[in-house]
């Protein structure tokens, strides 16, 4: 189970990930939870994430470390026709193995043969001087981030990740799109919150990487610094509209003694 968070902001991208797997036979899982990366540096300015299959990502990953070795990805007149050209090296992964997929479908059934090539995958990269951010769906179809639609978020996370996210958009960054800085906070409570929600197997611990404008990536190597700013924004919350309530890691203060009337 998964849960892929991507913004794009006025001066790069943020990317982040729990770190849960599920391990299953077919459609049915066996073992939850196991902890894997999810977010990989692909060449030098590339950024990549997948739900689904974990087989297919991998071979996503590899044709595209591919298109980037020969910087592929930036030769497209516009990002439309960069987009374009990562949609076909996906594409051309899939479609072999969708056709697999169907023709073993009437042995095996239609989910079991179908789950094993599903993968929907996010994408980030620069392109003339400003950090992009793309989805493909299944099939290879792409999407890119924009101002307008900012954010972006796949797995079995997502029904609870965009209300959450849109929540953010709309108090914190309405008019103008966020910096990468707020881009991080808004990723890692997102991916937090869902995470105690306990919700389609989520889990921390958190994973994040930034890509700015001009192609530099940083990949965060200790998630602490982001919880602690996700706590922070809730007991300032919590405080502000229950004020003298008890804080999440203190314990709720007794009741005060009964009066002995004389």
């Amino acid at each position: 189970m998964t849960l892929i968070v991507g913004i794009v902001c006025s001066d790069g991208v943020v990317m982040a990930s729990d770190s849960a797997a599920t391990l299953a036979a077919g459609a049915a899982p066996t073992v939850g939870q196991q902890p894997m990366t999810k977010i990989h540096k692909i060449g030098e300015d590339m950024l990549y994430a997948s739900s689904g299959a974990v087989g297919i990502s991998q071979l996503i990953r590899d044709s595209l470390g591919k298109l980037v070795a020969v910087k592929g990805h930036h030769k497209g007149q516009s990002s439309a026709e960069a987009m374009s050209l990562v949609a076909s090296k996906i594409a051309d992964v899939v479609k072999p193995l969708f056709a697999s997929a169907s023709a073993a479908a009437a042995l095996v059934g239609q989910q079991t043969a179908g789950i094993t090539v599903i993968c929907k995958s996010l994408v980030a990269f620069p392109y003339k001087g400003q950090a992009r951010l793309f989805q493909f769906d299944h099939a290879g179809a792409p999407e890119e981030a924009t101002n307008e639609l900012p954010f972006v978020s796949l797995g079995s996370g997502q029904p609870l990740a965009d209300p959450f996210l849109a929540l953010m958009k709309r108090v914190l960054w309405s008019g103008s799109p966020p910096t990468v800085a707020e881009g991080r906070f808004a990723a890692a409570w997102t991916i937090v919150h869902v995470a105690k929600t306990n919700y389609a197997g989520v889990a921390l611990p958190l994973q994040m990487a930034t890509l700015s404008s001009n192609g530099q990536i940083e990949l965060a190597a200790d998630p602490e610094e982001h919880y602690e700013a996700v706590h922070a924004a809730e007991e300032s919350l919590r405080r502000h509209v229950r004020p003298g309530a008890a804080t999440e890691d203190e314990p709720p203060k007794p009741p005060a003694a009964p009066t002995v009337n004389a």
